[in-house]
């Protein structure tokens, strides 16, 4: 296999790995880097004889196993992004015509304002500070638009304070909010259908009903059947079970779920929880709340689940009501 002068650079800077690759471009001018990305982006897969070949001319061995190389748009961004200094990076990125890489909340700057907040609802403000950020100025507007009052002045507040945050998380937060975004049907004007249609529609009726048909459903997937109950009944939902039936809720969960899923939670709910306890009780909550550090998005989501199925094997065993609207009746 025959290589030009650019390709045998572009191997040996693949196969020395990315601390010898930094070592070189710091002796680079932006140009020859730029050139020597290109070669690395059009770069076909290298037979192991070739980059042995490339390897004894420039006196150095091969590691033993690598069977060839392969170069590409991504193999190229990574060594820039990792090598280079941001600004350096950028300039040849954008000469190369190359992506940048996974863009957080890419997909959810295309859902709906109205849909955003559904799927956002339950979202610390931190969480909703990051993807705000992330949005343009209109769409942000919008967003804010749709939340809840109480949360709006938080959200902005923590925006304006927000540093540099690790890229892995916040793909790790975008990959969990986009499952939510195709289990909810995407962008709203294409929204036909879906598991969240029929959790609304089970929402109406009344409870033995819905049961009775989340049972036949469960016989054929029980997963579908899942995401159902757990689109019909979130936590923030709570605030739908009367004062008695809070009380009753608050028997069955540990002060450690409780204050873990209110660090998440609306101001309605969490007073809707707190002033069904004891003074004592509540002002330690509040005082917990107050005092808590940043917290994992998954403890959080994570305590809110205990309590959400706590809520269902109360109202199954008759011991709290869930209000679902005009159907309900009371005898």
């Amino acid at each position: 296999m025959e290589l030009t002068g650019r390709q045998r650079t572009a191997v040996l800077l693949l196969a020395m790995g990315d601390k010898f690759t930094a070592d070189v471009f710091k002796r680079m001018e932006r140009f020859e880097i730029a050139d020597i990305s290109k070669a690395i982006v059009e770069l076909e897969p290298v037979p192991r004889e070739t980059v042995e070949e490339v390897l004894r001319d420039f006196h150095e061995s091969l590691t033993e196993g690598v069977d060839m190389i392969s170069g590409g748009q991504e193999t190229a961004r990574r060594m820039l992004v990792k090598n280079l200094d941001p600004e350096t990076a950028k300039f040849v990125m954008d000469s190369l015509s190359l992506e940048t890489g996974a863009e957080p909340f890419r997909e959810l700057s295309q859902a709906s304002p109205r849909l955003l907040s559904q799927i956002l609802r339950n979202e610390h403000p931190q969480t909703l500070a990051l993807i705000m950020g992330h949005l343009l100025p209109e769409q942000a507007a919008s967003l804010l638009s749709n939340l809840p009052a109480s949360v709006r002045a938080e959200v902005l507040t923590r925006l304006a304070k927000l540093e540099s945050v690790p890229e892995e998380m916040l793909l790790e937060v975008d990959k969990v909010l986009t499952s939510q975004l195709i289990a909810m049907g995407g962008k709203e004007g294409k929204k036909v259908g879906g598991v969240q249609s029929v959790a609304e529609i089970l929402n109406a009726v009344d409870r033995a009903t819905g049961e009775e048909i989340l049972t036949e459903i469960e016989e054929d997937s029980t997963q579908m059947a899942e995401d159902i109950r757990n689109l019909m009944f979130v936590f923030e939902d709570c605030k739908n079970i009367d004062d008695k039936g809070i009380r009753e809720l608050l028997k069955s969960i540990s002060n450690e779920d409780l204050t873990l899923a209110l660090k998440g939670a609306s101001e309605e709910l969490k007073d809707k929880f707190l002033s069904n306890m004891s003074e004592r009780a509540g002002n330690m909550i509040r005082e917990e709340l107050e005092f808590m550090g940043p917290t994992k998005l998954s403890d959080v989501e994570a305590a809110q689940q205990n309590i959400v199925k706590t809520v269902r094997k109360l109202e199954n065993e008759n011991k709290l009501m869930i209000s679902r609207g005009a159907g309900d009746v009371f005898v």
